[in-house]
């Protein structure tokens, strides 16, 4: 079973996600913030990570950053999935190694799945 790492602090939408991805066939993973994202993300080795920018204590980019510094995760795909428009985020989330930036607003779960399951096909 793909495991799926979302690191997103609005219960509400990784709930939704969740259950998505879930009936998907996926196993999901969570945190609220960049640290826990990282002990998860060496702890269960994901296919592939959902990181939100706006998170408490560090932005996403702050993962983004630490994960290439550590071996056993720093491959793993990530797509960025904010409500954080702002061109020099998006264009330095993408210079980090971000698979994909996309905006929560303009896609619903499905298309959210969709980009998923073709980040970790390839």
């Amino acid at each position: 079973m793909k495991k799926i790492l979302i690191i997103e602090d609005e219960k509400i939408l990784f709930e939704m996600y969740k259950f998505k991805f879930t009936k998907a066939g996926y196993e999901v993973f969570s945190s609220i913030d960049v640290e826990g994202g990282l002990k998860i993300a060496q702890k269960e080795k994901p296919d592939l990570v959902i990181l939100d920018m706006l998170l408490p204590k560090e932005s996403g980019l702050n993962f983004l950053k630490k994960r290439k510094d550590i071996p056993a995760i720093a491959n793993i795909p990530v797509i960025v999935l904010s409500n954080f428009d702002d061109s020099e985020t998006k264009t330095k989330a993408l210079e980090l190694g971000a698979k994909n930036y996309l905006i929560k607003s303009n896609f619903n779960p499905a298309e959210i799945l969709k980009q998923l399951k073709d980040c970790i096909k390839k």
